[in-house]
Formats: structure tokens, sequence, C-alpha cells
């Protein structure tokens, strides 16, 4: 068997479809949203980058109904839920987020989010950490994890708040696992007072 693998059969594409895809490509413009076919086609292929947004606000509950008068404190994450047509995580929750497109600075990120996803104002946002996620079912996406708060007077409805110890079990997992976790950490520190009180 041969060792020599030709430029054709890696790519699986002939001399004349890979004319015409750079032809097609060519087209695209990078400034406007791709689509979501057209982002699933090259997701597979690219590295993402990604913008992971995580809500966090400390709010009282009362977990005991015997002892109503006692409130305690809790963390409670903001998340949306995918539409059951989305080609992945349908139906799933998550913090919402966003890919970086081309031009575009991280406010321009945040903008988009904050009319898209928040419906509302952003306040404030502090750099987490870096995700390498090259399993992401899309593809392979590396997220910039953002701790965030957004103005809460102002009408918001495209989610809602789960306590971050008793997250639905349709929270994406990676999510579950590590961007909510991460962001968490940051905030606890930053919150410690107000949690021990």
């Amino acid at each position: 068997m041969s060792q020599n693998v030709g430029r054709n059969d890696q790519q699986s594409l002939s001399d004349d479809e890979m004319a015409q895809l750079l032809t097609l490509l060519g087209k695209v413009d990078g400034n406007k949203p791709l689509g979501t076919p057209l982002f699933n086609a090259i997701s597979p292929i690219v590295v993402q980058p990604a913008v992971e947004a995580v809500w966090l606000r400390v709010a009282r509950f009362l977990p005991d109904v015997t002892a109503p008068t006692t409130c305690h404190h809790r963390v409670e994450v903001y998340l949306t839920q995918r539409s059951v047509n989305d080609t992945a995580y349908p139906g799933q929750r998550h913090c919402p987020g966003s890919i970086v497109r081309k031009g575009e600075e991280i406010d321009d990120t945040f903008a988009r989010l904050a009319k898209k996803e928040f419906c509302t104002r952003l306040k404030q946002y502090q750099f987490v950490r870096n995700f390498n996620n090259p399993h992401e079912e899309r593809g392979h996406f590396l997220s910039q994890i953002y701790l965030c708060e957004f103005d809460e007077s102002e009408r918001y409805q495209n989610g809602q708040w789960w306590t971050v110890d008793c997250l639905p079990e349709n929270t994406i997992l990676h999510h579950r696992e590590i961007i909510i976790p991460a962001a968490v950490g940051i905030f606890k520190a930053d919150h410690a007072t107000e949690l021990l009180s």
C-alpha cells in the first residue's frame, strides 16, 4: 500500500470542486452572519473564537419552610434555552454566548449578546479564563469565559435564574461542568462578605 497521499486524497475534493469551493467562499461577506447551514459546515474545519457570558447574582430564598424568617444567600446563574429546532444542543439550557465575528472587538460581541440574548444593557464584564474545547458538538471552539453583570432594572425575559448547585438536567454539559463553575469561583471571591452575611 502506498504511503504517498496526494492533496486531493486528503481533502476529498477534485481540482474542479476545490476551484468551485474557493469561488463560492470568495462571495461570502465575512462582515455579515454566516447563517446556520454555512456556520455548521465551516465549524468542524476551523477553530472558532467564542465568548461565554456568565451572569451571576446573589439571591435570597427560603430553603426551609419551618424557618421562614431565616434567609440564606445563594449564587444564581442566568440561563437561556436553545430552540428545539437548533442543530446543536436542541432545547438545552446554557449561558448565552457568541462567536467573535470578523472585525469585531469583544465589546462588539457583548453588544450583540446584550441586545439579542439578554435583552438588557450590559453593565460590566470581567475575564475569567480561556476554555479550549476541541470536542464541542459543532467543532473546535476556543472560548473566553466572562463573568458579566447586566441591568436587572430593565425588562429582560429571554431566560431564567437557577441556583448554581441545582441546575436543570438539560443544561449543556460543558456549561455545567466548566463554564459556570469557573465564573462562580471568581464571583464568590468578589462577593465573600455578602455571601457570609
